[in-house]
């Protein structure tokens, strides 16, 4: 489906939530457990990172895609599994050191030029009502439910 990779990076923003960074693998760990990706549990893609402790949950998003790159090199995931997690983790580097909450206009300008499978932002942004967004997770929820939106109307496909 088009949009699980926002939908994954979501789920893990909620797990995440209230942890403080930097984190390290292990805290991780126990807030991803029984969290699969495309039937592999997050453990094993995490054994997948080199990396002991992540100073922001981007970075985090980032090894965990460079760890499914690896996965899928080695023909354990299909090639496609991490498409949406690159570009939530895109969203996550352009909101970096935004206010929150913030409005719908200054999320625009933030996310200008930024494209989900060909479709422009601006067309994903039309379909959101919300004028506010209370965290960074909240804007990936509402980007995912516009490309759901997008799809329902096959604009996008699934």
């Amino acid at each position: 489906m088009a949009r699980r990779g926002i939908n994954w990076a979501v789920e893990v923003l909620k797990r995440l939530k209230g942890l403080d960074f930097p984190a390290k693998k292990e805290q991780i760990r126990e807030r991803l457990k029984d969290l699969y990706w495309h039937g592999m549990p997050m453990e094993k893609i995490l054994d997948e990172v080199p990396k002991g402790e992540f100073s922001s949950p981007a970075e985090l998003l980032h090894e965990i895609s460079e760890a499914i790159r690896r996965l899928e090199d080695r023909g354990e995931l299909p090639v496609t599994a991490r498409r949406g997690i690159n570009w939530a983790v895109e969203v996550l580097k352009r909101l970096r050191g935004a206010e929150f909450p913030i409005n719908k206009e200054e999320l625009a300008k933030r996310l200008e030029g930024l494209q989900w499978r060909g479709v422009d932002i601006r067309n994903l942004m039309s379909e959101i009502g919300k004028d506010k967004f209370e965290s960074p997770a909240e804007v990936l929820h509402e980007l995912s439910e516009a490309i759901k939106k997008l799809e329902e109307k096959g604009v996008v496909q699934a």
